[in-house]
C-alpha cells in the first residue's frame, strides 16, 4: 500500500499530464455507476452500486427501464438497524456489505443515508436511522468503518434536509439554522469527523433557496473548511442545476453520466476565466485519490455465512412492543394447535422499494418457518386474511373459522409495499384497514393471539392494540427476518430492540403535521428543533410508544449512579452505574444516557439522547457501565454567535430504558466560561439579570440598593421592561448615559472573549 506522500506525489503528476478535457471527464460520470476511465494514463474507473442494506448490483436494464440485478444478501434495512441499537453490529453489516461488493468489483457503497425521519409519512424512512441524530450517527459512523475497513468506499448521503419524497427534487426547504446545525446536519458532521466517508451524496432539493449540489455554505464553508472535510463530494443522480456552479461550491463528481451537456458549460466556463482552473483541479485530485483508495482485489464470498449474520441483524432489530401476560415466548412443545394468518406470512415484506431494492440470494417466511419450528403432533392452519390487492370478506370469515378453534394465532400484518417507497411519500399511518379489521375480528375470539407488523416506519395501531396481549414490529428485516422474528415468538432469540423513532397515537400529534410536506415547492421546517421525542416531551404529548421502548424476557435493575464531580468546567464528566439481570433469561438491555438543561436561557429540549450502549448480560449478572460527557454533549448551537454554546447552569444526567422509562438521574453544575447572548437596550431587564455576564455589568453601575430592587420578585413590573426603560429604580434615577456603558461594557467583554477563543 503507498503511503499518503507517495500518492499525493502520484496525484500531482498525473494533474500535470491530464489535458483540461481530461480533467473535465473525470469529474463527470462515464456511465449510470462509473466514473470516467483514462487509460493512457492508467487512472481506472470508479464503479459505484446501490447498497445502503444490501448491494443491487445491476446486470442489466431493458428496453423498459426495469433491471436485472445479481442475487446479494439482503440485510434490514436502517430503520431496522437503527432499532438494534448495536454498533458493532452495524460494523459486521458494513464489513459483510464490503465482501459483497469487493466480489463483484464494487469499488464504493452508495449509503448509508443519515437523513433525520422529520415525519413517518416519509416514503423512504426505511433507508434513514432514526429521529435522533446522535443515534442515527453513531450507528452509521460503524457501519461506514466497517465498510472502509475492508478497502470499499461508502457515500454518506443525502446532504442535507432530504426528508421527504414529495417534489425531492425542486422542493426548497426553509429551515433555521439552529436546528439545521442540531437536527439535519448533526449526523452528517459526527460520521464526517468520526468515520471519514470516502465520499458525500449531496441532495436533490434547495436549502434556504440554494440547490443542495451548488450550496457554497453547505459544501464548501461547512462540510470542508468548518469539519474538514477531505473526500470527494459527488451529486445524487441527476441533481445537477447548475455544473459549473456546482463545481465551484465543491461538488467535485456529478453522476451519473456522460453528461455531454454540462461537459461543454465547464470548458465555457474556463474559455471566459469565469471558472479557475485551479478549481477543477481540485476536484480532480479528490476524484483520484478516491481512485488510488480504492482495492482491485477480488475475493470469493461465503454467502450462506452472510445469511446468518443478515439473521443476527434481523433478531438483534426486532422489537416487543407488547406483552400482556407473558404471551410470549411460546413454547410449541406445549399447545395441539395454531393458526398463522396473513399474505405477508407467505409473500413476506421484508424490505423497502426503489433504488435501494435487493435481489435476495435466499428469502425466508414466516408460515415456513413456524412449521420447521413446531413438533408434528401440534395442527398448523394457516388462513390468508387479507390480500393486498383485493378486499374479501371471505378471506376474513375463513381466518375467524381456524383462529377460534386454535391454542394460539400469530398474525403477520404491515404496510404493503405499494404504500411505501422511494418516490413518493405515504398519505397515513395507518395499517390497511382491511388488516386492521382481521385483526379486530380475530382477537374477538382468541385471546392468545400475537401481531406481528413489517413496517418501514412508524404506524399507528391504536384501533386494536389494547385488545391484542403481544405485538412484535419486526420492521423489514431482510432476506432471513422471518427466520429472526420466529426464534423471537418461541424464545430462542430474546428480544433486545428499541424504537429508534416515536410512534405517535395520531398523526397530527406529529410536529410536522401542519408544514408536511409544504406547498408550491416550499416545506417551511416550522418545528425547528423538535423533531420527534424532543416535540412530544415538550409538549407533554403521550404517544403511542416512546422512542426508546422495547420490552424484554428478562428484567434490569439500575442502581449505584455516580460522577466525578459535582461540578464541571472543562474537563469531561465521567458517569458509571451498575446494570445486573434480575430476571431468570439472558438477555441484552439498551441503555440510553440523556441530558437536561435545567434553566436554559435559550429553549432547550426536556432531555436529549447523548450516549447509548447496548449490554448482554446472564441472569444474575451485573456490569458496571461507564460514560464520558464532554462540551457538545451540553451545547446547543447559538444562531447568533455561530457557535457550540454551553450555558453556566445545573443539568440533569439521565439515565433511561427508553425516553420515558427513567431508572436513574443526578444533577452537575456547570461553570462555563462561555458568554452565550447578545444584549441590548431592547431586552427585558430580566434577561440582563439572567446572564451571569450581564448582571455583572449590571452591577458595577448600579447601586447596591438597585441591585436589591431588581432581584426582588415583587419587582417584575420594572424587570419586564426593555433596559432602555429602565428609567428610575428606587427613587433614584438611571441616566441613558448609565444605560449606555451598561451595553458598552458588556459587548466590551463579549468581545474580549470570542476574539480569544
Amino acid at each position: 500500500m503507498e503511503n499518503n506522500i507517495d500518492i499525493d506525489k502520484k496525484i500531482d503528476e498525473l494533474i500535470a499530464e491530464l489535458t483540461l478535457e481530461e480533467k473535465i471527464k473525470l469529474c463527470s460520470g462515464a456511465s449510470m455507476w462509473t466514473t470516467e476511465e483514462i487509460k493512457r494514463l492508467n487512472i481506472p474507473a470508479i464503479v459505484m452500486s446501490d447498497g445502503p442494506h444490501g448491494l443491487r448490483y445491476v446486470v442489466e436494464i431493458n428496453e423498459f427501464g426495469a433491471t436485472s440485478n445479481k442475487k446479494t444478501t439482503c440485510f434490514p434495512t436502517a430503520s431496522a438497524l437503527a432499532s438494534s441499537w448495536n454498533k458493532e453490529l452495524l460494523y459486521q453489516v458494513g464489513e459483510t456489505l464490503a465482501e459483497e461488493a469487493k466480489s463483484l468489483g464494487v469499488n464504493i457503497i452508495l449509503g448509508p443515508g443519515v437523513n433525520i425521519k422529520r415525519s413517518p409519512l416519509g416514503g423512504r424512512n426505511f433507508e434513514y436511522f432514526s429521529e435522533d441524530p446522535i443515534l442515527t450517527a453513531d450507528l452509521a459512523s460503524c457501519f461506514v468503518k466497517g465498510v472502509q475497513d475492508q478497502g470499499v468506499g461508502t457515500s454518506l448521503k443525502h446532504y442535507v434536509c432530504n426528508n421527504q419524497e414529495y417534489k425531492r427534487f425542486s422542493v426548497n426547504v426553509e429551515v433555521a439554522e439552529r436546528a439545521l446545525r442540531e437536527i439535519y446536519l448533526l449526523a452528517f458532521e459526527r460520521v464526517v469527523k468520526e468515520a471519514e466517508p470516502w465520499t458525500v451524496m449531496a441532495a436533490y432539493n434547495r436549502v434556504n433557496g440554494t440547490p443542495a449540489t451548488q450550496n457554497d455554505y453547505l459544501l464548501n464553508q461547512i462540510l470542508r473548511a468548518e469539519w474538514g472535510y477531505q473526500g470527494l463530494v459527488i451529486s445524487d443522480w441527476g441533481a445537477i442545476h447548475d455544473r459549473a456552479a456546482a463545481l465551484k461550491s465543491g461538488l467535485d463528481l456529478e453522476m451519473p453520466g456522460p453528461s455531454r451537456v454540462n461537459k461543454e458549460k465547464i470548458q465555457m466556463q474556463l474559455d471566459k476565466k469565469e471558472l479557475k482552473e485551479e478549481i477543477l483541479n481540485q476536484s480532480v485530485k479528490r476524484v483520484l485519490k478516491t481512485v488510488f483508495k480504492s482495492s482491485p482485489e477480488r475475493i470469493t464470498v461465503d454467502y450462506d455465512q452472510h445469511d446468518k449474520i443478515a439473521q443476527t441483524a434481523a433478531e438483534e432489530s426486532v422489537v416487543l412492543l407488547k406483552n400482556e401476560n407473558k404471551l410470549l415466548p411460546l413454547d410449541f412443545n406445549n399447545m395441539s394447535s395454531i393458526t398463522v394468518i396473513g399474505e405477508m406470512a407467505v409473500n413476506p415484506r421484508y424490505q423497502g422499494n426503489g433504488s435501494s431494492k435487493v435481489t435476495p440470494y435466499i428469502l425466508a417466511d414466516g408460515l415456513s418457518e413456524i412449521k420447521n419450528s413446531i413438533p408434528p403432533a401440534v395442527e398448523l392452519n394457516y388462513a390468508s386474511g387479507y390480500n393486498n390487492d383485493q378486499n374479501l370478506e371471505s378471506q376474513i370469515d375463513e381466518a375467524i373459522k381456524k383462529a377460534v378453534k386454535s391454542d394460539y394465532v400469530i398474525i403477520f400484518a404491515g404496510i404493503p409495499e405499494k404504500f411505501e417507497s422511494e418516490g413518493f411519500d405515504r398519505k397515513n399511518i395507518n395499517l390497511p384497514e382491511r388488516q386492521n379489521k382481521l385483526i379486530k375480528a380475530v382477537a374477538e375470539v382468541n385471546k392468545n393471539l400475537i401481531v406481528v407488523l413489517n413496517n418501514g416506519s412508524a404506524v399507528n395501531i391504536s384501533d386494536w392494540i389494547d385488545k391484542v396481549p403481544a405485538v412484535l414490529e419486526g420492521w423489514l428485516p431482510g432476506q432471513a427476518g422471518a427466520k429472526a422474528i420466529v426464534n423471537v415468538i418461541k424464545g430462542k432469540v430474546n428480544p433486545s430492540g428499541k424504537l429508534a423513532e416515536t410512534f405517535p397515537l395520531s398523526l397530527a400529534h406529529n410536529p410536522s403535521y401542519l408544514n408536511f410536506p409544504g406547498v408550491n415547492e416550499e416545506v417551511n421546517y416550522a418545528e425547528g428543533i423538535y423533531v420527534g421525542y424532543r416535540y412530544y416531551e415538550k409538549k407533554k404529548i403521550e404517544p403511542q410508544f416512546p422512542f426508546g421502548h422495547g420490552l424484554s424476557y428478562t428484567e434490569f435493575e439500575y442502581t449505584n449512579l455516580i460522577l466525578d464531580k459535582e461540578v464541571w468546567a472543562e474537563d469531561e464528566v465521567e458517569v458509571e452505574f451498575d446494570l445486573k439481570n434480575v430476571g431468570k433469561l439472558a438477555g441484552k438491555e439498551v441503555i440510553q444516557l440523556y441530558v437536561s438543561q435545567n434553566n436554559p436561557y435559550y429553549d432547550r429540549p426536556e432531555k436529549e439522547l447523548k450516549k447509548f450502549k447496548k449490554v448482554s448480560l446472564k441472569p444474575g449478572e451485573s456490569e458496571t457501565i461507564k460514560f464520558k460527557l464532554s462540551y457538545r454533549d451540553f451545547a446547543y448551537f447559538n444562531p447568533e454567535l455561530k457557535d457550540w454554546v454551553v450555558e453556566e447552569d445545573e443539568y440533569k444526567i439521565i439515565i433511561a430504558s427508553s425516553v420515558q422509562d427513567i431508572r436513574l438521574s443526578a444533577a452537575i453544575k456547570i461553570k462555563s466560561k462561555e458568554i452565550a447572548h447578545i444584549l441590548s437596550t431592547d431586552d427585558p431587564v430580566l434577561d440582563w439579570l439572567a446572564e451571569p455576564l450581564g448582571k455583572k455589568v449590571l452591577a458595577e453601575i448600579l447601586s447596591a440598593e438597585q441591585m436589591d430592587y431588581l432581584e426582588n420578585e415583587e419587582n417584575t413590573y420594572i424587570t419586564e421592561r426593555p433596559l432602555y426603560r429602565l428609567d428610575f429604580l428606587s427613587d433614584e434615577l438611571v441616566s441613558q448615559q448609565e444605560i449606555e456603558k451598561i451595553v458598552l461594557n458588556y459587548n466590551m467583554l463579549r468581545g474580549d472573549y470570542y476574539s480569544n477563543k
